[in-house]
Parts: C-alpha cells; structure tokens; sequence
C-alpha cells in the first residue's frame, strides 16, 4: 500500500463564538480557554490551539452559555455560513448541528478539498448529507461545471434541495439514492447523530440504490466526475466497487472518509490496485489520486 505521508495544511489557528459574552473564559480540561469577539464558532486555548466547542460538555457553565443562543432562534432559521470555503451561503441553522453553519465542521478538509477544485470540474458528492460539500462544490466548480449530489435519506433531501434554492445554485442535481456496488434498494436505517443514516438489514426506510457506473452509462447526458467525495455512513467499499469503471477510465481524485480502522485499510487497499497514491488528512479520511506514469 502506497501512503504519502506529507499532510497537505497543518491545522489553521482560528478564533470564536463570543460577541454574546465578549471575554468569557472558563477551565476546560483543566485548562484555560477564551473566547475571542467574532461569532466564528471555534475558540482558542492560550497555547494557540483551536478548541472545538462541541468538545466542551453541555453540563459545564461554559457548554450551557455557548448552546443558549442556539436554542433561542426559531426553527428553520435562515443564517449565513461564517466560515469555510463556502463561507456566506444561506443555512437553515437546525438542518443539522451548528458546527456546520459556525465554520468548525471539518474546517481544513473542506479548505483542501475546494482548493483541489478547478472551474468547469464535475463532482459526485456522495453523501450529501444536507450540502455543505454541494456548496462547497458549486462554487469552486462555476457555472460551467456540475455537482451531482447522492442522498438517499427523506429528511436530509429536503434541506439539501432547500440549500440548492435558498442560494440560487443552477449548477446542482440532486440525486435520490444511497449510492452502492449494485442498483436496486437496500433497506436504510436512520439515526439521530447529525442527521446521519447508513444502510441495515434492520432498516426502517426502502431506499433506492445506484451503482455510480451505472448512473452514469445508464442514460445519455451525465457527465463523468473530475473529483469524487465519498462520505457513506459504512458504505466506502461498496461505491467504490460500483465505481470501477468510472475510476478505471476518467481517474477522478477522491475524498474519502471511512468509518472504522477495518473499513479504512480495505478501501486503501482497493485504491491502491487501482493505482492511487493515498494522503491520509485525519484518523479515517484519505486523499487519493491516480499515480503519475
């Protein structure tokens, strides 16, 4: 297995959530942290290293302060991305947790992902969860190339299709399926953490399944991706299977983010006999580009 070792950004230094309580400081971990005065949704500790809020246990005085003005907004409040690549974009603020919309939620990976992109590129976002990748996408991507959003579960459809709308995106197919290594349907289990779902024989929900090599070929007219980001809830595997074509023939660069160390080392497995060069970025996420001849 070929891994690059070099990991492409070091983590940014960035400063918080704090215009609601301007130079409140608290112990976390044993440990001083301050806020700083923008609503930006990380904070730093003395020693410069970015602490994640939702680390900060609700129970504390700290936690309890932080989440209060989150609770005060109306549901399906209309707010703006604050930071990130896709930073200005409308967002329903309870689509999913306010890390998303406060500019924490996998700050780095979405800054290195979107400078991988070029205009006129094709992305399949597969697991679109609710858009943050499609926006992220849409806009590095310009008017002249195309996102292909995969989703498979009922309630993150509708708050993905209504952040395509709310932000005026005509660049932007969303695709009503949980992407795996044949077409057909698969029984699908929600669940609560972060609106996320994967697929189980013990499903509550039928949903339709597509292989990306059959989307593709299947009818006239798609186009094939310059750059795949694959995040499946477990399902890694399974779409880069039924995307073998599709990596044999157009070797698009691939995110991707696996849930388990097993899951891990059999994708990078698979990615390297297929001749890709892989990056790790995080505990379970990978870059992977076709090896130069």
């Amino acid at each position: 297995m070929r891994i690059n070792q070099q990991l492409h950004k070091k983590p940014q230094k960035a400063v918080g959530l704090a215009t609601m309580y301007p130079q409140m400081a608290a112990d976390f971990d044993g440990t001083r942290v301050t806020t700083a005065n923008d609503l930006t949704g990380c904070f730093v500790h003395r020693d410069n290293r970015v602490v994640n809020p939702s680390q900060i246990p609700a129970n504390t005085t700290l936690g309890r302060l932080m989440r209060l003005p989150f609770r005060l907004l109306p549901k399906g409040a209309i707010v703006r991305l604050l930071r990130g690549p896709a930073r200005g974009k409308r967002w329903i603020a309870d689509s999913t947790t306010t890390g998303f919309w406060l500019g924490y939620w996998e700050l780095d990976a979405q800054r290195l992902f979107a400078s991988r992109l070029r205009r006129g590129d094709v992305v399949y976002d597969v697991g679109a969860h609710v858009g943050l990748y499609t926006l992220v996408s849409s806009i590095h991507v310009g008017e002249q190339g195309h996102v292909y959003a995969f989703e498979p579960s009922p309630r993150n459809l509708v708050y993905l299709r209504r952040h395509i709308e709310l932000n005026y995106l005509s660049n932007c197919t969303v695709v009503e399926a949980g992407i795996s290594d044949c077409s057909g349907t698969r029984c699908f289990d929600l669940t609560e953490h972060d609106s996320a779902g994967h697929f189980s024989g013990s499903g509550t929900v039928t949903v339709q399944t597509l292989a990306l090599d059959d989307f593709l070929w299947a009818q006239q007219g798609k186009r094939p991706p310059n750059a795949l980001k694959i995040d499946a809830e477990g399902a890694e595997l399974d779409v880069l299977r039924g995307a073998r074509r599709i990596v044999t023939e157009f070797a698009p660069l691939i995110f991707l983010s696996t849930h388990s160390d097993d899951l891990a080392r059999q994708c990078c497995e698979w990615l390297t006999s297929a001749g890709y060069l892989l990056t790790p970025l995080d505990k379970d996420e990978f870059l992977a580009e076709r090896c130069s001849k």
